[in-house]
């Protein structure tokens, strides 16, 4: 077995270095060094980084055209594993591997197919997740299952913190699947039950209505950490709240004050934060930031804004 590990993100980092260690990889396909936001010097993705470090040959296009195809027939790879690599592959790209064609998905499919799997899983509040690895198929992710695993989830989690474990457990997943491959013994399965899809994720995802219930802000907040963060309006001032209180199963436990209109910040409290109406209870929040300004926890905030606990947001 003669792996091409095609891959773009950090998530993708771990299961590239336990494959190096354990399996050939002839090549890594990753996306083009991306012109930094200031600087606009190039920069290479996470995933073209490790692969050098590791001594590994780098391949890498925009496009996965008849160019792509000429570059990567060379290394001799029969097999095709991706995860996190941000393009669709072709029907003449596959054909370059006489064996498997696998991707890495982080959700427990049929569920949440498509590009955000990771913050859909905190946004539809599940209390399950967890990586499969699929057959790449001519529709997104509909492949047969070669391997899952799952992974409760306890309400807490962000897109960053869930990302790590989704890493480390893929890793591992992906050496057990692949050894599978390599002996003889693998079998698939078809996705079984109804599915699920998600969008991909933009800024204007991350507006808070604080009319919303308490849960359904605790988990866009936890959903769009590190990006694009939650952000309401304070005092003409974009803010963005980072961090909150508590389990999703906490949120909106304690009532909002009669006649209190949801966005209004209701008070402090020591160990939980910052209080803010919703349409259904109170939403804790612990950390905040200004744009432009750094991420503060709520009291230095406070010791900065003066006027906040009496303030109205949105």
């Amino acid at each position: 077995m003669r792996i091409l590990f095609a891959g773009t993100s950090e998530i993708a980092v771990p299961t590239l270095r336990a494959l190096a260690e354990h399996f050939e990889i002839g090549a890594v396909l990753t996306n083009t060094d991306k012109p930094q936001a200031r600087s606009k010097a190039l920069v290479p993705s996470a995933v073209k980084e490790e692969a050098l470090r590791l001594g590994l040959e780098v391949v890498q296009f925009d496009h996965l055209g008849s160019d792509a195809r000429a570059a990567i027939a060379p290394f001799g790879c029969d097999t095709l594993l991706c995860f996190a690599y941000g393009r669709m592959f072709g029907p003449k790209f596959l054909g370059l591997f006489s064996g498997e064609k696998l991707n890495i998905h982080p959700s427990l499919l049929p569920l949440l197919r498509g590009p955000s799997p990771i913050q859909g899983a905190i946004l539809s509040q599940a209390t399950m997740t967890g990586i499969s690895i699929q057959r790449i198929a001519a529709e997104m992710d509909c492949g047969d299952i070669l391997a899952s695993c799952t992974m409760p989830l306890g309400g807490t989690e962000t897109t960053e913190s869930l990302g790590t474990l989704v890493s480390e457990r893929a890793a591992s997943l992906a050496l057990t699947s692949l050894g599978a491959l390599q002996a003889g013994t693998a079998t698939f399965s078809p996705q079984k039950g109804e599915a699920t899809y998600t969008t991909l994720i933009d800024a204007s995802m991350g507006v808070l209505d604080f009319h919303q219930s308490a849960k359904t802000l605790h988990a866009q907040i936890r959903a769009l950490v590190p990006w694009p963060k939650a952000r309401t309006v304070y005092e003409g001032q974009t803010l963005m709240l980072t961090s909150v209180y508590g389990t999703l199963a906490e949120a909106g436990s304690d009532a909002v004050p009669p006649g209190v209109e949801p966005g209004t910040v209701v008070g402090k409290q020591k160990g939980k934060g910052i209080a803010i109406a919703t349409g259904d209870g109170l939403l804790w929040v612990t950390h905040l930031q200004l744009e432009k300004r750094k991420e503060l926890d709520y009291l230095s905030f406070l010791n900065g804004n003066q006027g906040f606990l009496s303030g109205r947001l949105g």
